[in-house]
C-alpha cells in the first residue's frame, strides 16, 4: 500500500506503530491484571496454608489439654479441671470439623478432594482413621467426666483415658500435622512457580516493548533518510513526494499499466488566489495553508494513490488503476470537502480552495510530465470560472 498520508512514511506506518504501541499497552494492562490476581492468590493461600497448620497443631494441644485435666478431674473432683478438659474436647471437635468439611464439601459437589491422599488415608482409612479415634476419644471423655462412681463405688482409673490420648491418637495427630505441612509445601511450590513464570513474562513483555521501540526508532530513522533522498520536508505536517521521487514512481505505475492494460488518471491540484494569501497573511500562514491542502487531500483520496508537490501551489495525485471517469468522481468528492472546511470554518480561520485538473494516460505518454501538463492546461483553459473547478483535460 502506497498512502499519500505520509508519503515518505513507509505503507501503514502510522497504523503499525498505532497498533503495535496498542498492543504493547494492552499487554501491559494484561500483565498488570495477572501479576495482581497472581500475588493474591498467592496471600490467600499463605493464610489458608498457616491457617491449617496452625489448626492441626492446635489438636495436639487440645488432645493433651483435654486429657490431663480430665485426669485432674477425675483425681480431685475439681469443677474447672472438669470444665477446662470439657472447653479443649470442644475445640478439638470444632478444628476437626474445620479441616474436613472441605473434603465432604467437594464429594457432594461430585469433585476431587482437596484433601492429598496421604491426609484421606490419615482421617478415614481402617488403619488410621483419625476421624473414628477421635470420637471414640470423645465419647470415653464425656463418660469419664460424667461418671462419678462406678457400681463397687471405686473412681474410673485415668490411668487408660491417658494412653489412649497419648497412644497412638497423637502420634497420629502429629502425622496429620506434618501431611498438612507437606500439602502446603507443594501448593506453596506451585505458588512459586507461577510468580517465576509471571516474573520471565514480564522480562519478556519489557524485552518487547524495548525491541519494538527500537524498531520503530531505527524505522523513522531510515524514513527521515529516505525523505531527505526523496527531497521530501521531514517536518511537514503531512509531507508529499517532490516532482523528482513522483516521476520515479509515475514510471513504475505507467509500465504496470502498459503491461496489464490498465488505466491510470492525474489529477492537477492548483490552490486559488494562493499568492494574495502569502502577501496578505505571510509565509506561515501560506505554509499552513499547504499542511492544509495536502492533509485535506490525504484524507479524501484512496491508500493506492500518491501525492506530490510539484511547485509551491501546486500538487499532483496519481491514480494508478483509475480512468479519467474515475478520477472525475474523485475530484468532485475532494473539492466537496474543501467547500465543506469553508462552511465549517471559524472567523479569521483562512481555508483555501482548490481547483483540480483532470488527465488520463495515453497511448503515448511514456513519462508522467506530459500527463500533468495536460491536466495542469486544463485549468488554465477554463481559469476564467469560479475557483474550485473542476476541468478534464
Amino acid at each position: 500500500m502506497t498512502t499519500n498520508r505520509s508519503s515518505h512514511y513507509p505503507p501503514g506506518y502510522p497504523r503499525g506503530a498505532a497498533i503495535s504501541s496498542t498492543v504493547y499497552l494492552l499487554l501491559g494492562v494484561l500483565l498488570a491484571v495477572f501479576v495482581f490476581l497472581t500475588l493474591d492468590r498467592v496471600i490467600q493461600a499463605q493464610a489458608k496454608i498457616t491457617h491449617e497448620v496452625n489448626i492441626s497443631g492446635q489438636q495436639r494441644m487440645l488432645l493433651q489439654r483435654a486429657s490431663l485435666f480430665a485426669s485432674a478431674y477425675l483425681y480431685s473432683e475439681d469443677i474447672a479441671a472438669k470444665q477446662t478438659s470439657l472447653q479443649a474436647l470442644g475445640e478439638m471437635q470444632v478444628n476437626h470439623q474445620h479441616l474436613t468439611e472441605p473434603h465432604f464439601s467437594a464429594l457432594e459437589k461430585g469433585q476431587a478432594s482437596p484433601l492429598s491422599a496421604e491426609l484421606q488415608a490419615l482421617y478415614f482409612t481402617a488403619d488410621n482413621n483419625v476421624t473414628e479415634q477421635l470420637t471414640i476419644f470423645g465419647d470415653q471423655l464425656y463418660f469419664a467426666l460424667n461418671l462419678e462412681k462406678i457400681q463397687n463405688g471405686a473412681k474410673l482409673d485415668a490411668k487408660a483415658l491417658m494412653e489412649m490420648a497419648y497412644t497412638p491418637l497423637l502420634q497420629k495427630l502429629e502425622d496429620v500435622t506434618r501431611q498438612y505441612e507437606i500439602q502446603d509445601n507443594k501448593r506453596i511450590d506451585a505458588l512459586r512457580s507461577v510468580q517465576r513464570v509471571v516474573f520471565w513474562m514480564t522480562i519478556a513483555i519489557l524485552l518487547l516493548g524495548l525491541c519494538l521501540m527500537m524498531f520503530n526508532f531505527n524505522k523513522h530513522a531510515h524514513i527521515e533518510l529516505a525523505a531527505k533522498s526523496l527531497g521530501g520536508d521531514s517536518g511537514q505536517e503531512t509531507p508529499v513526494f517532490n516532482l523528482n521521487a513522483l516521476e520515479l514512481s509515475a514510471r513504475k505505475l505507467i509500465a504496470t499499466a502498459r503491461r496489464h492494460n490498465e488505466s491510470m488518471s492525474v489529477l492537477a491540484f492548483d490552490i486559488d488566489r494562493f499568492p494574495q494569501i502569502l502577501t496578505n497573511y505571510g509565509r506561515d500562514t501560506a505554509d499552513e495553508v499547504l499542511n492544509q491542502v495536502a492533509k485535506s487531500i490525504s484524507t479524501v483520496c484512496r491508500d493506492s494513490d500518491y501525492l506530490g508537490q510539484i511547485e509551491d501551489e501546486k500538487f499532483v495525485l496519481l491514480l494508478p488503476k483509475t480512468s479519467a471517469k474515475q478520477a472525475m468522481c474523485l475530484a468532485n468528492k475532494i473539492s466537496s470537502y474543501f467547500e465543506q472546511l469553508k462552511s465549517n470554518a471559524q472567523l479569521r480561520e483562512v481555508i483555501p480552495s482548490v481547483s483540480i485538473g483532470i488527465s488520463e494516460l495515453d497511448v503515448d505518454d511514456s513519462v508522467l510530465q506530459p500527463i500533468i501538463t495536460r491536466a495542469f492546461h486544463a485549468l488554465t483553459l477554463h481559469s476564467s470560472l469560479k475557483h474550485g473547478r473542476v476541468c478534464v483535460g
